[in-house]
């Protein structure tokens, strides 16, 4: 990009308090980046953009600059705006990008104020594959087994925001080549098995199988011919031609054993074996046969616990538990509860045809609860909101009870459901009067009509 051209870009930008030189070089040292640049105003139009972000979405300049980043959003040519989830929350957000043609990105957005605290610009950028961790090496570098039935990687937990999760991320390439046992633990939900699949796709050697068993699901009568197989007529019922276990299909690839702590205390040792030798004998045979595969072993269950109860081998959890990985639990990281939900609606949104919005107090309340099922919990709760919500915005009114009753209510002793249910809706509604001050705006913000918010309202305060 010429220093004129960059003049005239700087020309659709208040430049007032720096100078434009200075401005230009600036712009050039970013433009050497790499990575997909835009400059948005605080309406969500855009700027400035580097060369690579042209390039990434075969776009042409005049395509971009003046357009807003909804309208790019709106034909697909990238999803989510990271950039209008800035604008929404008022803060940083980071989330896994997919452009038209399937491709997935981090892309980050960071809001920059100025001097009465609004937002004047936004500044965004989208990692580039080949200088750093992209999601789209993970669809493009990972070589999925005949045995696994869910080809669509779920990463939309990798919603970065929050240090506890932008730390594991930073963690993942200086792990990825290094074939040490990782034990990845956490609750359900937490999204365990999509970092399991970044630390393989960030190997070095492509195309190299990952291997995915999650030894919950399997009947314990057919594991060990699942895990190690088995010869010709090993076993009733067996094929004649017999089968290749799953261990050795990972064989220079990536071995996860999820829900490791379900494992039987038998099948235990013959892994702990398999671990130390490198070797596995099919059922039914006497040939060993050498295996080569990195090991990532995953549980929601305390294994230390199980060690103590007998339940769980010693030698084998220390065996794991060589580079621990600990997932935290949504409630663990709120900073990314609502860009998550708002990921999730943007989804919902474009996938029902519909517009929906939050309202702020719906915010609040989706901030402050527990997710006892994490993300999955999220999505699908959101998923609903959208699906069950006439109006275009969706208020906590449209929540489910037990999510209301966990935030406005403690249940006293002696009260039947229905006086239980009239008490929440009491303080609902008093809530959100007391935050809208008049009855139009607390029926606008609950969707219901004037009349009966004013009913409900006169009716609660007399009760006082």
């Amino acid at each position: 990009m010429s220093i004129n051209s960059l003049h005239t870009k700087l020309n659709t930008i208040d430049t007032k308090d720096f100078p434009k030189e200075l401005l230009s070089h600036i712009f050039s040292i970013i433009n050497t980046l790499h990575d997909n640049i835009a400059i948005l105003d605080a309406q969500g139009v855009l700027r400035w953009v580097s060369d690579d972000f042209l390039n990434t979405y075969n776009l042409k300049h005049e395509d971009v600059i003046g357009t807003n980043t909804l309208e790019l959003e709106r034909k697909k040519i990238f999803s989510p705006s990271v950039a209008s989830l800035v604008l929404q929350s008022k803060q940083q957000v980071t989330v896994i990008e997919k452009t038209k043609d399937g491709r997935q990105f981090i892309a980050t957005a960071i809001p920059i104020y100025g001097k009465n605290g609004e937002i004047k610009w936004i500044f965004s950028y989208t990692i580039n594959p080949k200088n750093f961790l992209s999601i789209h090496s993970v669809y493009k570098e990972l070589k999925l087994t005949e045995h696994d039935d869910n080809k669509e990687l779920q990463l939309e937990n990798l919603i970065l925001q929050s240090k506890s999760i932008q730390k594991i991320l930073h963690l993942i390439p200086k792990i990825a080549n290094i074939d040490t046992n990782i034990l990845v633990t956490g609750e359900s939900g937490t999204g365990k098995t999509a970092f399991a699949r970044l630390i393989h796709a960030q190997k070095t050697t492509p195309n190299t199988p990952f291997v995915e068993i999650n030894c919950a699901e399997i009947p314990i009568h057919l594991l060990e011919s699942e895990l190690f197989g088995y010869e010709t007529g090993a076993f009733t019922g067996a094929k004649t031609q017999g089968k290749i276990g799953r261990i050795q299909l990972a064989h220079k690839g990536t071995l996860f054993l999820d829900e490791i702590g379900e494992l039987p205390l038998e099948t235990q040792a013959k892994l702990l074996q398999v671990i130390q030798e490198k070797k596995i004998t099919r059922l039914g045979g006497t040939k060993s046969i050498f295996v080569d595969f990195r090991l990532i072993a995953a549980t929601n269950q305390n294994l230390l616990e199980l060690v103590e109860k007998k339940l769980f081998r010693k030698d084998l959890y220390f065996r794991l538990n060589v580079l621990p990985l600990y997932m935290p639990s949504l409630k663990e990281r709120r900073e990314d509860i609502i860009p998550l939900a708002k990921k999730f609606l943007n989804d919902f949104n474009l996938k029902y045809k519909t517009n929906k919005i939050f309202s702020a107090s719906l915010e609040d309340i989706l901030e402050e609860y527990s997710y006892p099922g994490n993300i999955r919990e999220l999505k699908n709760l959101i998923e609903q909101l959208v699906i069950v919500t006439d109006d275009v915005l969706i208020s906590e009114i449209e929540l489910p009870k037990n999510i209301l009753l966990d935030h406005f209510y403690t249940p006293k002793k002696h009260k039947t459901l229905k006086e239980t249910l009239e008490d929440l809706e009491a303080q609902i509604i008093m809530k959100t009067y007391k935050n809208y001050k008049t009855t139009t705006a607390t029926a606008k913000e609950l969707g219901i009509s004037q009349a009966t918010a004013t009913r409900k309202i006169q009716k609660y305060l007399k009760s006082k």
